[in-house]
């Protein structure tokens, strides 16, 4: 059997405790792991995390604990909840700095981008984000400019706009983790 291109690999799959969007959290899990990854999942806290049609994934650490130096990627799923549990958390921005001042794959999804504009990764870049003048606001304060595409790829850094785009998402990330 030929050997995974993402064989040896570690993700983190961060995800909102209650209320994420199903294709944003089970696509990459899927694709990642088809690659060969290894994908660990997160949240605010370790345990049961319900999704907004009812689907169930277990978290087996809380963010605050996972330790950057060990994972090659890190990709932050969306949904309703993401305002209040992921925008002003102090564990997760301090994550995602870190997996980026590391030179890892930092990816984000729906209105998980604003994450990385709270964490000072968009200065000066285009951003995208799930249609809510909110957020596009979020993203303008962080210093980005938000373009509205589908999906970007600067490099390490991935975003796309929202659940549309979670087979392409994944399929980007795939491919920055195997590059």
């Amino acid at each position: 059997m030929a050997e995974k291109r993402l064989a040896g690999k570690s993700v983190v799959l961060v995800v909102p405790k209650t209320q994420f969007r199903e294709e944003e959290v089970f696509e990459p899990r899927s694709i990642l792991e088809a690659e060969g990854a290894v994908v660990h999942t997160a949240s605010t806290a370790a345990g049961p995390c319900r999704g907004m049609r009812d689907g169930m994934i277990d978290a087996a650490r809380a963010i605050a604990d996972i330790d950057p130096a060990t994972h090659d990627g890190l990709v932050i799923a969306g949904g309703a909840s993401v305002p209040a549990l992921f925008w002003k958390n102090a564990a997760l921005a301090e994550l995602v700095s870190k997996m980026a001042e590391s030179g890892k794959v930092v990816a984000a999804i729906s209105l998980s981008t604003v994450v990385l504009a709270k964490a000072s990764l968009l200065e000066g870049k285009s951003a995208t984000v799930y249609y809510l003048p909110e957020a596009i606001e979020e993203l303008r304060t962080g210093g980005a400019r938000y373009v509205g595409d589908k999906l970007i790829v600067d490099g390490r850094l991935i975003m796309a706009e929202g659940p549309a785009e979670a087979r392409d998402f994944s399929m980007a990330v795939a491919a920055a983790l195997a590059s």
